[in-house]
């Protein structure tokens, strides 16, 4: 019996020992857990900061786009512009040289018809005015559409330096795009790992939860079979469970009082001389009080039968048990088991059938309880 006990304590012992060790596990799990989660929250602020950024470049990159679009535009209104004035001086350069092409090849003629069809000196000079006025305005129309297309020219050149500079900026804003979505795709990986070992420091802080929870009920079990073979090793041997007078520890109701009553298996009225209280086949049966066993066996109806006579003059018994602890002679305590709950004799089902006589009358044991 002593090996059994010893081997159920060195098994809550073991289990015991190795719950702490679950548990110490089980929190260095946990913490890592938190600092997995702290790191994860890290990222995603960092993460939501590049999303910041690339959608600020975005819009940029769509800015830069629309003004290059709008630099196009305003190159080919200024091609036009300049392809239009083209036109207009090579018209003008075209009659200004016929013009002059007449005057230098034909000049004296021109000069003689000048003479001829002007009707006097001072009309003479108009004419020669006239012809030089028309040569000159040419001149001016010539430098002055010149002019233009140099203006033009150099307006053209300027939007193209800003074509170019849009698109250097373009292409400087695509590359950080590029490396903002390199920094971001590295961040997303490490995210996905710290996910990972989240999902596995959860999956092995509930195994280790599962097996805490085991080895608890291991323990229980290992506690409750040693407190079962303790109880059953006081039972056997007669130990004190007990402090009061109440003869079935745990168990207060009273099924059948003391007095007249309809018995259950004669089925006519008869005086009860005690009072039955039902209880588990094998329950512990207890003493009334210090004293001497006078009686432990077999009674009649009784069943097996125990009696006690007390240090005081009374004497109680103990009727219908399933097994007798004590036997005649034996000097038994208060509490102290002496019979366990049965229905042997008369009875129709497991309890204790209880009376105190005193001077050899019974009496209603419900005054001394």
């Amino acid at each position: 019996m002593k090996k059994i006990t010893s081997i159920i304590t060195v098994c809550v012992l073991l289990s015991s020992t190795g719950y702490i060790y679950a548990e110490n596990n089980q929190q260095d799990l946990n913490n890592k857990l938190s600092e997995n989660r702290e790191e994860q929250g890290t990222l995603d602020k960092q993460i939501g900061s590049l999303d910041s950024k690339i959608a600020e470049i975005e819009k940029n990159i769509e800015s830069s786009n629309d003004e290059i679009n709008k630099l196009d535009e305003e190159v080919e209104d200024t091609k036009a512009e300049i392809q239009e004035l083209e036109g207009k001086i090579s018209e003008n350069e075209e009659a200004l040289g016929k013009r002059l092409k007449a005057i230098n090849s034909n000049y004296s003629m021109g000069f003689v018809k000048v003479i001829l069809s002007s009707s006097s000196l001072s009309d003479f000079f108009n004419n020669i005015y006239i012809v030089k006025q028309v040569v000159d305005q040419d001149k001016v129309l010539l430098k002055e559409l010149d002019v233009n297309k140099s203006e033009i020219e150099t307006k053209e050149k300027q939007l193209e330096d800003k074509k170019v500079k849009q698109e250097e900026l373009k292409m400087a804003l695509e590359k950080d795009n590029q490396m903002i979505e390199s920094d971001k795709a590295e961040l997303e990986g490490l995210k996905d790992k710290l996910t990972k070992e989240e999902d596995d420091l959860e999956s092995e802080i509930s195994k280790l939860a599962a097996e805490a929870a085991a080895k608890l009920a291991a323990e229980k079990a290992a506690q409750d079979a040693q407190n079962s073979q303790n109880s059953q090793n006081n039972n056997e041997t007669g130990a004190v469970i007990s402090s009061g007078s109440w003869p079935v520890p745990g168990y207060s109701r009273v099924s059948s009082p003391y007095g007249y009553r309809n018995h259950p298996i004669l089925n006519r009225q008869e005086f009860h001389t005690g009072i039955d209280i039902p209880a588990p086949q094998g329950t512990p049966v207890t003493s009334f009080d210090d004293g001497k066993v006078i009686f432990s066996g077999v009674k009649g109806g009784y069943g097996n039968t125990i009696m006690i006579q007390h240090d005081d003059g009374k004497v109680t018994l103990y009727a219908h048990n399933s097994a007798l602890t004590a036997s005649v002679g034996d000097r038994v305590q208060k509490g102290q088991v002496v019979a366990k709950i049965g229905s042997t004799g008369m009875s129709t089902g497991p309890h204790l059938h209880f009376e105190i006589r005193i001077n050899g009358s019974h009496t209603n044991p419900m005054n001394y309880l």
